[in-house]
């Protein structure tokens, strides 16, 4: 894959990643273990149905992580 939905993966990715380990400093390792369940959920079921829908869903995941382990919504500027 390459263009800018490859560079979006990449970024789902590692965005995830990195709120897990933030998830697990702060100690909450109940949003961890949810965040992995819905992400194995959407790696596993929603890949079944469409696998064009797993990245969305994710992306949507790590929305919700942000939302719950940062506690708002990040600014960019």
């Amino acid at each position: 894959m390459i263009g800018s939905i490859a560079i979006g993966a990449w970024v789902v990715r590692i965005v995830f990643v990195i709120l897990l380990i933030q998830a697990l400093i702060e100690g909450k390792v109940r949003v961890a273990a949810v965040a992995v369940g819905l992400a194995l959920f959407g790696w596993v079921v929603v890949s079944r149905v469409n696998v064009n829908l797993v990245l969305p869903y994710l992306a949507v995941v790590d929305i919700g992580l942000v939302f719950v382990v940062l506690g708002r919504d990040v600014r960019l500027n």
